[in-house]
């Protein structure tokens, strides 16, 4: 209510499950931007080469060389199908080896949690006394506690802000 969830890229790299062909996701993974496995696809079949066209496997290294590390949101390698089930990564298909993943994850603290600074910890602790007190004020058919309780949401408001 307080629009405190913050959020930010991570890149993260981790082996494959090769008996259940699963990975385990990070604990604060929210939303995945985008799952990559090995090499990216080069023309494997050529009308002029028996083997391939190995040209096209030198060009594309070289430009993944180059996109390297410039932005967050770009994993080279081929894209991954897969299917999740809560915390876990279920993967189409026999890959072995590492895969890269990018996701937006909820900045936590050191216990877990996601990380509140001073002003949102007020806020949170001005609403649940706005809420106890208007739960009492209904409860009770008091005047004053009903004051006290539209002080507390004005007070929960201005925090907010």
């Amino acid at each position: 209510m307080i629009g405190n969830k913050k959020q930010r890229l991570y890149r993260y790299c981790t082996d494959i499950n090769c008996s259940s062909n699963t990975v385990e996701l990070p604990c604060n993974c929210d939303e995945i931007e985008a799952i990559t496995y090995g090499f990216e696809d080069w023309n494997f079949v050529s009308n002029f080469y028996p083997n391939g066209d190995s040209y096209s496997s030198w060009v594309e290294d070289y430009i993944e060389s180059r996109k390297a590390f410039e932005n967050p949101l770009y994993l080279s390698g081929r894209f991954v199908r897969y299917e999740r089930v809560g915390n876990t990564l279920y993967l189409d298909g026999k890959y072995k080896g590492k895969i890269f993943i990018l996701y937006r994850g909820t900045i936590l603290d050191e216990d877990g949690l996601p990380e509140l600074t001073e002003e949102e910890a007020n806020a949170i602790a001005a609403f649940c006394a706005y809420a106890m007190k208007f739960k009492e004020a209904i409860r009770t058919n008091n005047k004053a506690t009903m004051e006290i309780a539209s002080i507390l949401e004005r007070k929960w408001r201005t925090l907010c802000s």
